[in-house]
């Protein structure tokens, strides 16, 4: 008799186990995508002595070791299990910088096209999730030296660049999050040239120039999920 309801249990374990098993929901994976705009503040140093050495009676109070950016972003996020997604990241950067020195004007503008392929580490909450990652990307910028109305010189160059991000993002809804982002990058730029491949010098000087630099920024946007 004891064998029979001991047999009975074990049968009742297994077939519950089996139902149970199957009845599990797995982890939705979700398509996320971004967009929104930031701003980056950073140090280029060779950038910077380029200027120094160009600019007439430049002191190291008209031109500020630190600098300001804007960006506008958007990219694409896929999750490859409950606690690890990646993705990808566009930007589109933009400086502008002007010194007057009576009456010589120097007015410069700085643009990037900034690509990432990124990983991030999730903590899901009913009510918020948190990101941290990691970012690697080859960029291409442009400097257009306006040396007057009709007339702008153009240099460009390109080279890899790596972020370490944090993201905040309150839920709204169900597939609607406000994006909150903090991070830290480093770029490795080339020095920029002209058409004709020329390296840009300082005049009466060999000081090159190259946008490559370090810096923080923060980011403001939207992110939504399709199931």
């Amino acid at each position: 008799m004891k064998n029979k309801y001991f047999k009975f249990i074990a049968a009742f374990i297994l077939v519950n186990a089996a139902l149970f098993s199957q009845s599990v929901v797995k982890q939705k994976k979700h398509v996320s995508f971004f967009t929104g705009m930031g701003i980056q503040y950073g140090i280029t140093p060779e950038f910077r002595d380029f200027l120094v050495a160009s600019i007439p009676y430049s002191t190291s109070d008209s031109i500020k070791s630190f600098n300001a950016g804007v960006e506008f972003f958007g990219g694409a996020e896929f999750d490859l299990s409950k606690s690890v997604s990646a993705g990808i990241d566009y930007s589109y950067y933009i400086r502008g910088l002007s010194y007057i020195y009576s009456p010589a004007v120097f007015d410069y503008t700085i643009t990037s096209h900034q690509p990432y392929v990124f990983v991030n580490y999730n903590l899901r909450k009913p009510k918020f999730n948190f990101k941290f990652g990691g970012s690697v990307g080859y960029h291409f910028q442009q400097l257009d030296n306006k040396i007057n109305n009709s007339t702008t010189l153009k240099y460009t160059s390109s080279g890899a660049s790596a972020r370490l991000n944090i993201t905040f993002l309150p839920k709204f809804s169900e597939n609607f999050y406000v994006y909150l982002s903090g991070f830290a990058f480093a770029n490795l730029y080339g020095k920029l040239k002209d058409e004709n491949g020329e390296v840009l010098k300082a005049p009466n000087s060999n000081t090159e120039a190259d946008l490559k630099g370090y810096g923080v920024g923060a980011r403001l946007g939207i992110l939504f999920h399709i199931n």
